[in-house]
């Protein structure tokens, strides 16, 4: 894990294993932020976003060229399943690439910067980074929720610096639900997160974005519980954070006036949003379209076969993959997703950064069910790189790095401090102590 001293290759002069280098403050915050840049640059002005995706890539590819080959780590696993998860992506368009020009480019971007967004969390070492990335997901939340409350809005939606209030929202969301894991894991006071919470409901109300608001309803749900499964640490704030869930949901269902327009609407008649509005139409139209061609209709075609030219894509991802990809392609990556999902919900249990990646992408996966397609959903695929990198251990605390415990500074002596952990001292075991020199040390 990042901050502690890990012993890990062997090969020094006297065959002393060479601890890896603590990393600093500035490493640790570097990485967070340029993965953090890779998924919400598009939010910002556009001169911004060019600058935050410029440097995003600058920085990255120094950090994963370093991280694959200058020490074992963790990162390959990453890179291996992110790859292979593009790989099954891309297939149908490599073998029948698209005719359209918004299909070509549409091509382009999923092999370009939205696999790259992915392969960026490889970046991320151990906790101190999962904990950085957090953090600065929550500032960059903050963020675009101030510039959508004071921001000119369109058609009633505010839309933040400009970008699709669908959008904002989920970067609203996805850091709504970061500052509750913070605050679980105590990184931070109960005023700071009230303080900093409600600003980022009051700028996901003011997007009028229903999706992502029930989105991150459910992944608080399933943070709280996982948080509740841990077997290492015990505390009231989970309890306190279900209680307080409960009541907001009483409020909402015996207050509803309270909420936005839009979003009241939705809960007092949610039948117009399932049959009547523009996106119940595009289910209408895909459903058919998903039965009859079992292999896709091609990356991009959508839009033609379903008769609709105002818009390119089904606006749902698990609609928009069957019906362009092919049944095989949207069922692996379903498949993907969901063994992800059940073993960080395992991993929960012993391991609090299972429980955040696990409500990353529960967020995720119920979010991009509103809006955007295969390139908009970028953070579903970091999402899911994040749970394959906590799945592989790199946040999980191992006996050798406990606090209190120094690293082995020879292959000997560390082999020696191994074998106390597993069998008992003279003394623990109520024989007469030793006075003689012990035949590890000689």
């Amino acid at each position: 894990m990042i901050g502690s001293r890990v012993p890990t290759v062997v090969g020094g002069p006297g065959g002393q294993e060479r601890p890896w280098p603590q990393a600093t403050v500035a490493s640790v915050v570097v990485r967070a932020v340029v993965v953090v840049a890779l998924l919400n640059f598009d939010l910002f002005p556009r001169l911004v976003g060019r600058g935050l995706l410029i440097t995003a890539v600058v920085l990255a590819v120094p950090l994963l060229l370093h991280e694959v080959l200058s020490r074992p780590s963790r990162a390959r696993v990453v890179l291996f399943w992110v790859l292979a998860t593009f790989g099954i992506l891309a297939l149908p368009p490599i073998l029948e690439p698209p005719q359209t020009e918004y299909g070509q480019q549409k091509f382009v971007l999923l092999v370009t910067l939205t696999m790259f967004a992915a392969l960026a969390v490889a970046v991320l070492r151990g906790r101190r980074d999962v904990d950085a990335f957090a953090a600065v997901f929550v500032v960059s939340g903050l963020v675009l929720a101030v510039a959508a409350l004071v921001g000119d809005p369109e058609n009633g939606r505010a839309t933040g610096f400009g970008a699709n209030p669908i959008w904002v929202a989920r970067a609203i969301g996805g850091a709504i639900v970061a500052l509750t894991w913070l605050y679980l894991q105590k990184r931070l006071s109960v005023w700071w997160a009230a303080g900093a919470g409600t600003l980022l409901l009051l700028g996901l109300f003011a997007t009028g974005s229903r999706g992502p608001l029930l989105a991150a309803v459910v992944a608080l749900f399933v943070l709280v519980l996982a948080g509740l499964r841990l077997k290492i640490r015990r505390t009231r704030r989970e309890w306190v954070g279900l209680a307080l869930m409960g009541a907001l949901v009483l409020t909402v269902i015996a207050l509803p006036s309270l909420l936005p327009p839009r979003v009241y609407a939705f809960v007092v008649d949610p039948s117009e949003e399932l049959h009547g509005s523009a996106r119940a139409a595009m289910r209408d139209v895909t459903l058919p379209m998903i039965a009859e061609h079992a292999g896709g209709v091609g990356f991009g075609n959508w839009s033609y076969y379903a008769d609709m030219p105002v818009h390119n894509y089904p606006h749902n991802l698990w609609l928009e993959l069957p019906a362009e990809s092919g049944w095989w392609v949207a069922g692996a990556f379903a498949l993907a997703v969901v063994v992800v999902a059940v073993g960080l919900w395992r991993s929960s249990r012993r391991d609090a950064a299972a429980g955040f990646a696990l409500a990353l992408v529960t967020f995720y996966a119920v979010a991009v069910s509103t809006s955007g397609d295969v390139n908009g959903d970028r953070p579903l695929f970091a999402a899911l790189a994040l749970g394959v990198l906590v799945l592989a251990g790199a946040t999980r605390t191992t006996p050798s790095r406990r606090a209190g415990e120094q690293p082995a500074r020879h292959s000997a002596a560390g082999r020696a401090d191994a074998s106390r952990l597993l069998v008992p001292t003279s003394r623990e075991a109520g024989a007469r102590p030793r006075t003689g020199p012990s035949k590890a040390a000689g």
